[in-house]
């Protein structure tokens, strides 16, 4: 009941083996922006992935800076929903990532839920779980602990310059989507959750703050809560992208 890879020698000969694992639809960017609700991203699919957590010792898992992920996607011969339940693969196609490019795999899917959680119709429960789990300050887990592994002006010379501004990128997507979903949460939220709401916003700013000081760039520094802000942060996030700062960092 795992996903790791099967050594066939070292089973017994006489027994048939099944191997059970879950699986996910696996799209490319472009068929994913053609299919733009659940019954088209679940329906007629016939490619799809899994992912196996490991490390070069040989466990499962370890430390941020030593985790591996191994990314296998799947070609079944038809496309699901089909007459049978059982369909045969007929490619497979493995993926390693490497320790920042988990990092960076990691946090893009952080984005994408919390962009996903604040489109209309809002679930104010799903929305605070998601701030929660997102701009809680932790060195040692969750984003500030990726940030640490990999961006910290100690490390950061012994990976890509590329991966490493990569990481950059998607931490200032990050924070823009954080600051989206702590403006749309303190519009919806009822009377008795106002203090709620003001110790996750504490949180946000400890975050921003934590990343500024971590990356010396001051374009992660907490911006006001209002739709203007939020413009300005995506304003300079372009203006990085475009002259590059995000490359010519000290840290990179």
């Amino acid at each position: 009941m795992n996903s790791w890879l099967v050594k066939v020698d070292d089973l017994d000969a006489k027994l048939a083996y099944i191997q059970v694992t879950h699986v996910i639809p696996f799209f490319s960017k472009d068929e994913l922006d053609q299919r733009l609700n659940e019954f088209e991203q679940n329906h007629d699919v016939d490619t799809f992935m899994y992912e196996t957590p490991f490390t070069k010792s040989g466990a499962a898992r370890g430390n941020v800076e030593e985790q591996w992920k191994r990314k296998t996607v799947i070609k079944t011969q038809y496309s699901f929903p089909y007459v049978l339940k059982r369909i045969p693969v007929k490619s497979r196609e493995i993926i390693e990532l490497s320790p920042i490019e988990v990092a960076i795999d990691e946090m893009q899917s952080k984005v994408s839920e919390l962009e996903e959680i604040i489109l209309p119709p809002a679930d104010v429960k799903k929305l605070q779980l998601r701030l929660q789990g997102s701009v809680a300050v932790t060195v040692n887990a969750g984003p500030l602990a990726y940030a640490h592994a990999f961006l910290d002006a100690k490390v950061v010379n012994n990976f890509s310059m590329d991966r490493v501004a990569d990481l950059k990128d998607v931490f200032r997507d990050f924070i823009v989507v954080c600051q989206k979903a702590l403006f749309l949460n303190e519009r919806i939220i009822s009377a008795d959750q106002k203090e709620y709401h003001h110790v996750l916003k504490e949180n946000y700013e400890k975050l921003c703050q934590a990343l500024s000081e971590l990356l010396d760039d001051e374009s992660f520094q907490p911006l006001g809560d209002d739709a203007d802000s939020i413009n300005q942060r995506n304003s300079m996030a372009l203006f990085n992208a475009i002259s590059g700062a995000s490359h010519n960092s000290s840290t990179a």
